[in-house]
């Protein structure tokens, strides 16, 4: 693809395995560099096991969890799981972990926090490299740490605020950013990560960083902005947009939020109804929408989204993960949109 730019899919595992597998099949014959598989135990198949069935039926696809967290599986076991699938497909295989968002929600607790976050991170960072872990007076290490042929398995954070992209840059291989896509948010994000990076004798060069951007395609730019209403307006006035937008050009009114939009289950960008989620976000206006989803991500025409990634690769975003705004459902139409317009324009420069 030109300008070295690398494009990941989302996979969430709410379909049946075989449809699964169809499907990371389809997204490796478009011409995406990677696929990450959604890890949330109430409502996804497995995530490993997705993953290993997709290195076996896939060739050049790069594959991850998108995200894991550190209690749903101890690290030992997190560790264990990811240096078996880099034996099916080496080279391939990246892991990612963050705090956990509907893995916890769905099961009455809270996420992890950033304390749990760096003892996990180095203690799978250390297994995966063949090092000793203590465990309380009980030292052990992973006996087939490098059985991948020697390739490695890179350990990413996902990070979405100040302190986490900071603590990525220290401890990890490099950063999930989860922060909005436009050049100031997005260097300000990478300032935080090179914080981190120097806290170890780092620099971003150091770094495996790949930014997650909302997405939604449509035939016009007015039927995706209001198609992605209910992310946008999520991101931008309840989650993380009001910790990055001040970095970018644009103004949100303070907004009284309605209690119907705070009372949706699990939240608004979540909303199993969606075209009630729509409905009560019409709070925002269309001018104001328009602009959260430019801040957010991708949302528009397949040309409208391949002129925006061209212009964010000139800031230094060169890897994204696409997160369509329909979290649960398969991406078929970003899968198709991205695999017949935007990935081969961006290929012709």
């Amino acid at each position: 693809m030109s300008d070295g730019i690398k494009i990941s899919m989302r996979v969430p595992g709410t379909s049946p395995m075989p449809e699964l597998l169809e499907l990371i099949g389809k997204i490796e014959d478009a011409g995406f560099d990677g696929a990450g598989i959604l890890d949330s135990q109430m409502i996804c198949r497995d995530t490993f096991v997705t993953m290993g069935l997709a290195a076996s039926a896939t060739s050049r696809l790069r594959l991850f969890p998108a995200v894991t967290n550190p209690f749903g599986r101890i690290p030992s076991v997190l560790a264990g799981a990811a240096q078996t699938v880099a034996e099916i497909a080496p080279g391939r295989t990246k892991f990612i972990i963050g705090t956990g968002y509907t893995s916890a929600s769905t099961i009455g607790r809270r996420p992890a926090t950033l304390r749990q976050m760096r003892r996990c991170v180095m203690e799978v960072k250390a297994l995966l490299t063949g090092d000793s872990v203590d465990y309380g007076g009980t030292t052990n290490r992973l006996d087939f740490a490098g059985s991948d042929g020697g390739a490695g398995v890179p350990v990413l954070m996902a990070a979405s605020g100040p302190r986490s992209l900071e603590l990525a840059g220290e401890v990890a291989d490099g950063a999930l950013v989860l922060v909005g896509y436009t050049p100031g948010i997005v260097g300000k994000a990478l300032e935080h990560l090179e914080t981190g990076a120097k806290r170890s004798g780092r620099t971003l060069d150091d770094l495996d960083v790949v930014f997650a951007v909302r997405t939604c395609v449509a035939d016009s730019n007015d039927e995706a902005r209001r198609l992605a209403r209910p992310v946008s307006v999520h991101w931008g006035l309840l989650w993380g947009g009001p910790n990055w937008i001040p970095y970018s050009d644009i103004e949100v009114p303070d907004y009284e939020i309605p209690q119907a939009v705070r009372g949706v289950y699990p939240d608004l960008g979540h909303a199993p109804n969606w075209d009630e989620a729509i409905e009560l976000t019409q709070f925002v206006s269309d001018d104001v929408n328009t602009q959260l989803c430019d801040a957010m991500g991708l949302v528009g025409t397949p040309e409208h989204c391949t002129q925006r990634i061209r212009e964010m690769a000139q800031h230094g975003v060169n890897q994204i993960y696409l997160m369509p705004c329909l979290t649960f459902a398969p991406p078929e139409t970003e899968v198709r949109a991205f695999g017949e317009h935007i990935i081969p324009a961006l290929a012709q420069g």
